[in-house]
């Protein structure tokens, strides 16, 4: 993995807090929600934590894209946090 997209992957998930200040979510629940939605499970399930060492690069990019979409689209974030939570079994 090429540090470029790990220094995105790190530094989304920590603005995402303080743009939804109001949900009062860490930085690592936002990067399970994009996890969870990318691997369609808990991630955990799936690949050894940390994640962000166990990805292909293609769900790297996923990932990342979904982070950057989530700054955009509270909506989504939302939606995929019931989802995440849901495969969880927290919902």
């Amino acid at each position: 993995m090429d540090s470029e997209k790990r220094e995105l992957y790190f530094s989304l998930g920590n603005e995402l807090p303080k743009i939804y200040s109001h949900l009062n979510f860490a930085n690592h629940c936002y990067w399970r929600i994009a996890l969870d939605n990318t691997l369609h499970a808990k991630w955990k399930d799936v690949i050894p934590a940390p994640a962000y060492k166990n990805i292909s690069e293609e769900q790297y990019d996923h990932v990342i894209h979904l982070l950057k979409s989530y700054k955009e689209d509270e909506q989504l974030l939302l939606d995929h946090n019931r989802i995440s939570l849901t495969y969880r079994g927290k919902k």
